[in-house]
């Protein structure tokens, strides 16, 4: 049990359990699963590693001032362009948080959140257990051209443990009528929904497809959509790596301007989405490559073309 090991079902106790923060003073800001799904050491484990203080509690946090240009953040040295972004990320997500001076913060069991952890119910779970994520389906998302936090927000995605609304409200974070896509379709914002089936997020990976000039039956599974884009028939297996880096970028893109969406009141475009699409993976594979034997213009216009030909690469 302390290694969260179960048949089939991977980390089963540490994934079904999690933090439930009220004045914040017994919970650990960094290293508890308090917020968004996972520890933020893992969401911002960058960041984590530049803190002068890794062992804040939420109220700490929260009292030095968790704003942009509070207290709370103190560093060791100056913060790169990126990684300030991802400060702002974490303070969008700390944006939604109140603390409650006159509740206990408490550990909920996810399974069962009303009636709490039992051995019959554990017993069931494990039992009983959904179609587990294999390994060579988390491994797969890993590619060392890419940030670590797209990678692991791609593992997540791949096991349906980001902040839908779906999932929020399964949570108990949000009400049971405030469950709808915000692309505007009336439909409800799951995790197959919002990246494949939404008409307005969907429509980014038909612009893709156009892009790269390729075109398949999409896959309504997040899952097998994955695994069918990047293994493209009739591509060479040298240009699979490549397929997996657009993938990541377009799921990361439809993320980010989805909460924009929500967080900014910013307009979805799926142009737009195409243009960080196309941006993103030019510098994911110019950041690595030096030099390089084209420019984002070429990338822009014959990606297909550049990627067959992988030898332009070092």
């Amino acid at each position: 049990m302390r290694e969260g090991v179960g048949l089939g079902v991977g980390n089963w106790f540490d994934d079904n359990i999690k933090r439930v923060v009220g004045n914040g003073r017994n919970t650990f800001f960094w290293t508890d699963n308090w917020l968004d799904g996972a520890p933020l050491k893992l969401q911002f484990n960058r960041q984590y590693e530049l803190l002068v203080h890794k062992e804040c509690t939420v109220e700490e946090m929260a009292n030095l001032g968790w704003e942009e240009a509070g207290n709370a953040w103190g560093w060791r040295r100056h913060l790169l362009a990126w990684e300030e972004d991802s400060v702002r990320e974490c303070v969008v997500l700390l944006n939604n948080v109140i603390l409650q001076d006159h509740i206990q913060d408490f550990w909920r069991w996810t399974l069962d959140p009303i009636h709490g952890y039992s051995v019959r119910g554990t017993y069931r779970f494990l039992a009983i257990a959904a179609e587990p994520v294999t390994e060579s389906d988390i491994n797969n998302v890993w590619h060392n051209l890419v940030p670590s936090k797209v990678s692991l927000f791609a593992w997540r995605l791949l096991q349906d443990r980001i902040p839908t609304k779906s999932n929020l409200v399964r949570r108990h974070i949000l009400q049971a009528n405030d469950n709808l896509c915000v692309g505007g379709c009336g439909f409800i914002e799951t995790t197959d929904h919002l990246f494949i089936g939404c008409d307005l997020f969907g429509r980014v990976w038909f612009l893709v497809s156009q892009w790269l000039g390729i075109s398949f039956v999409s896959s309504r599974a997040i899952k097998d959509h994955f695994h069918q884009f990047i293994h493209e028939a009739g591509m060479p297996g040298t240009v699979h790596s490549y397929l997996k880096i657009i993938w990541l970028a377009c799921a990361w893109a439809i993320w980010k301007d989805r909460n924009n969406c929500i967080f900014k009141n910013a307009v979805i475009n799926p142009y737009n989405i195409l243009e960080k699409v196309k941006m993103n993976s030019f510098l994911w594979l110019s950041s690595h490559f030096v030099p390089i034997a084209f420019g984002f213009h070429d990338w822009w216009r014959h990606p297909r073309v550049l990627c067959n030909f992988s030898f332009f690469f070092r």
